[in-house]
């Protein structure tokens, strides 16, 4: 049970509970049809932890002694032969345990071997133009083809046309020979795998069936590549025993499907013919996903950064991870717009030079002006009248997601003062907003006005008042007003 625990650790999406939910689903359906081979879409747009989710599957269903093979399409996108490398990565994964008795070594090397009757023709065509039956016809003698060529040379226009016609009703043939070849193969590559799979299930105490083939990074891969793979799934693995899950961005494998054969290609319809049936991983929380881009760029509770939020009303949320999700959402930022933000984020935390904090309030108002439309990030750094530019442009948004901060109020009843504590919520309009307001303050300004209580929304910046009172070290915006800009700027050249 600890081993099982510990394969989804780190799991900032929460995708445990799906991962359990198809490992049983996934199991019980091949006990009531054993004899149906099955492939599984694992249907997620970019962002969601896909790569996350199939391998830790993998590992689930692995520690209940099934066969697993893993195979990542986009590192092995470089080869024409997508059918090579995968089953080169069918050896490698299942020599270790096979080779240990002498018939699983012979079942095995019986595959392998049929295996590569199914490669040969492929290879050579793409080596050398020519199918394998005329290559090997041409190589016999290479001093029989210079003395034809000769001859060749002194035909007459007619004798030359019939050489041409003779040649492609002899290429025709070889290709009709090599279908013949490969087809063949196919079946004798199935019947020695189910021969196979059927000694792995009753022989091997560690393992049994069914075996499940992880195919992940699909929808990187050149639309060519992918195609050939799913086609060579469907027509050469679809083996009783067997369960493929495979994890595309289904849409984004149709764009490029389409790319290729044409915008009115029904690529969607398409794709559906390689898939028994299609799961969609559920989109992820707001705050989980920022968390979890906050930890892969290393900044989680990072003290360079400062947040107006305060601890006691966000309890166990990370403040800056909780104002990432506010500000993502108020810009309608999607995941990967959210992936490209923390980069930026990032690269500024990593190169910040200053003892003083950032103010993480206005330069994530910057990031995400910028990712959200860099028309009107420019139109910002241009103008004269920033207040006004920030009304007109955040007006567009019309999302008024609210921020909570106290307040201490004190009243007088019958001879007694009562401090009392509040809670008041502001938009993050609101937020942003106090920002422009003392965007060209000095301290002593910012100072003055707070005691004087001139801000219309000064219980927001209450924290960043009080920390500089005690610290010293956050920087007022006004100083670094064309710093951050240009710091949005350099690091957006980052994707």
């Amino acid at each position: 049970m600890e081993e099982k625990q510990a394969i989804w650790e780190d799991d900032l999406l929460n995708r445990r509970n799906e991962g359990k939910f198809l490992s049983e689903y996934l199991l019980k359906r091949y006990a009531n049809t054993p004899n149906k081979p099955f492939v599984l879409n694992i249907n997620a747009e970019w962002g969601f932890g896909k790569t996350y989710f199939l391998k830790n599957l993998s590992k689930e269903l692995a520690t209940q002694k099934h066969p697993v093979i893993y195979f990542d399409a986009w590192q092995n996108d470089y080869s024409d032969q997508p059918l090579l490398a995968f089953i080169s990565q069918i050896n490698t994964s299942l020599s270790p345990f096979l080779t240990k008795s002498k018939k699983g070594q012979q079942l095995f090397t019986k595959v392998w071997n049929t295996s590569k009757k199914l490669l040969i023709p492929m290879l050579v065509k793409n080596l050398t133009g020519l199918t394998y039956d005329h290559f090997n016809e041409e190589s016999d003698d290479s001093n029989e083809n210079a003395k034809n060529e000769q001859e060749i040379e002194k035909t007459d226009h007619n004798s030359t046309k019939d050489s041409v016609e003779s040649v492609f009703s002899k290429l025709a043939e070889s290709a009709l020979v090599d279908h013949e070849t490969v087809r063949k193969s196919i079946i004798t590559f199935k019947e020695n795998m189910a021969k196979l799979l059927s000694y792995i299930d009753k022989n091997i105490s560690s393992k049994q069936l069914p075996m499940f083939v992880f195919i992940d990074e699909l929808d990187r891969c050149r639309p060519s590549y992918a195609i050939e793979l799913l086609e060579n799934i469907k027509h050469i693995f679809d083996i009783p025993g067997i369960v493929f899950v495979i994890a595309t961005d289904s849409k984004q494998l149709s764009h490029s499907i389409n790319a290729v054969y044409g915008q009115n290609f029904a690529s969607e319809r398409y794709l559906k013919r390689f898939f028994d049936q299609e799961y969609n991983l559920t989109k992820p929380d707001n705050y989980a996903f920022a968390h979890y881009l906050f930890e892969l760029h290393g900044i989680t509770k990072n003290e360079k950064l400062f947040s107006p939020l305060e601890q006691d009303l966000y309890k166990d949320k990370d403040l800056n991870v909780e104002l990432f999700t506010l500000y993502a959402s108020f810009f309608k930022l999607s995941l990967r717009d959210q992936e490209q933000v923390a980069t930026v984020l990032s690269a500024i935390v990593l190169t910040w030079q200053s003892s003083e904090s950032i103010h993480l309030g206005y330069l994530l108002f910057l990031i995400m002006l910028k990712q959200h439309s860099n028309t009107e990030f420019d139109k910002y750094i241009e103008s004269n009248k920033k207040e006004s530019f920030f009304r007109d442009s955040m007006d567009q948004l019309k999302l008024n997601l609210t921020i909570k901060f106290q307040s201490n109020v004190v009243t007088y009843e019958q001879g007694v003062f009562l401090r009392e504590r509040r809670i008041e919520s502001y938009s993050v309009s609101d937020l942003i907003n106090t920002y422009f307001s003392f965007l060209n303050e000095d301290l002593n300004k910012l100072y003055e006005r707070k005691q004087n209580g001139t801000f219309v929304y000064s219980n927001i910046i209450n924290r960043l008042v009080a920390d500089i009172q005690q610290n010293n070290h956050v920087t007022i915006i006004a100083d670094k007003s064309n710093v951050y800009p240009n710091l949005v700027l350099r690091a957006g050249q980052l994707s």
